[in-house]
């Protein structure tokens, strides 16, 4: 004749299934966060990261001080998305002073500078209200190649790839900071001045 099985067996092992259904879930979570995520090396040296995560927005609406990650417009043939921060949104309106300077909603922004670091010339953004699913991007680096420009202009949603969450450094494997400087794209920034 063979003894019962105690209660607590059977507790214990349903116990285990739980633990063990548990952590196929938190994989299958992390595996699913990187899939819907990408990871993007920072190619500006105006912010401190190495490199930064977007993050799915699904359907969400953005807001003033939401960090993202944007495709620039493909005439730019930018190797990397740009990141920036919401500045401006639906039914604000843009202003330009004479001096270049940009306005949202009367709010001093920055200023439009009339060159790239390459020497090309710069367009102002074009004042207006901006329209339902576009955005003011903006950096708050003088030198931030952002809607402030009529190259970029007022970004479409759908270019928008993601909530951005900047990376911990890693400085054992040499992930520590941006990985350019303005040396990278040929400006002089001796004082402060672009060129």
């Amino acid at each position: 004749m063979t003894a019962p099985r105690p209660i607590f067996a059977r507790r214990d092992g349903h116990a285990r299934r739980r633990r063990v259904g548990l952590a196929i879930m938190a994989v299958l979570a992390v595996i699913w966060l990187a899939a819907a995520s990408r990871v993007h090396v920072n190619a500006s040296w105006s912010d401190e990261a190495w490199g930064y995560a977007a993050f799915p927005l699904f359907g969400e609406s953005l807001k003033i001080g939401d960090r993202v990650l944007f495709e620039p417009p493909a005439a730019l043939n930018a190797p990397v998305p740009y990141l920036k921060t919401v500045r401006g949104v639906p039914g604000m309106a843009v202003v330009v002073a004479e001096d270049r300077t940009v306005f949202l909603d009367g709010e001093p922004v920055g200023r439009a500078k009339t060159h790239a670091l390459d020497g090309r010339p710069l367009a102002a953004i074009t004042p207006g209200i901006i329209p339902p699913g576009r955005y003011f991007l903006h950096a708050d680096h003088p030198d931030s190649h952002d809607s402030r420009y009529a190259e970029i202009g007022l970004v479409p949603r759908a270019r928008i790839l993601g909530r951005a969450v900047a990376l911990p450094d890693l400085p054992w494997i040499g992930l520590k900071g941006p990985l350019v400087g303005p040396e990278d794209v040929g400006g002089d920034m001796s004082a402060g001045k672009p060129r």
